[in-house]
């Protein structure tokens, strides 16, 4: 497991900031929904995902979904983990533009690293408890019979305005852009 991580970054715990995260569908299988034209029609199991994403901060009270996607087999969101006042970011307007405080993120200093604790992060058992309530669900409703997710998930901190700015943008603009989207083989 020694680097099974290491693609993480060394200076940041992950138990607070900005993320944009992408988690993938087993196999990359289009198992959450489809598109046709430019809209997404959720399957059973992409309408779980939606209500389990939306509920992710009634269990987590630190976290605030700032934008989310739901895609035939990956989902992107940004999360705010520990970095806002909670319903701060609530209207469109004010969740389309980043606070300065929002971002947390203190460069490094030269030479200073984070103990190597990320699968234990704040961020990492926040994926991990929204991954597993999707599945239980699923599984309790008999309409999973594989796996729904890859066992990993991809994440980028987001450091400045310019970058969330292009992020939500992105996820915003995803369903229109699906036939550009490296994910739909």
């Amino acid at each position: 497991m020694g680097d099974r991580h290491r693609f993480r970054a060394l200076w940041h715990d992950y138990n607070e900031g900005l993320y944009f995260v992408t988690v993938c569908a087993y196999e990359k299988r289009h198992l959450y929904g489809k598109i046709a034209g430019t809209r997404f029609f959720a399957s059973e199991l992409g309408e779980i995902i939606e209500k389990h994403l939306k509920n992710i901060p009634q269990f987590h009270q630190d976290v605030e979904i700032l934008n989310y996607v739901v895609m035939p087999n990956h989902i992107h969101m940004v999360l705010s983990v520990g970095t806002a006042r909670r319903g701060e970011l609530t209207s469109m307007e004010s969740r389309k533009s980043m606070s300065a405080n929002m971002g947390c993120l203190r460069p490094p200093k030269q030479g200073e690293m984070c103990p190597e604790s990320h699968h234990n992060s704040r961020l990492a058992s926040i994926i991990g408890a929204f991954k597993a309530g999707v599945t239980r669900t699923a599984r309790t409703r008999r309409i999973a019979s594989l796996p729904c997710w890859q066992s990993r998930y991809h994440e980028h901190i987001i450091r400045n305005q310019r970058a969330f700015d292009y992020i939500m943008k992105y996820i915003d603009t995803n369903v229109e852009n699906w036939s550009k989207d490296c994910f739909v083989n």
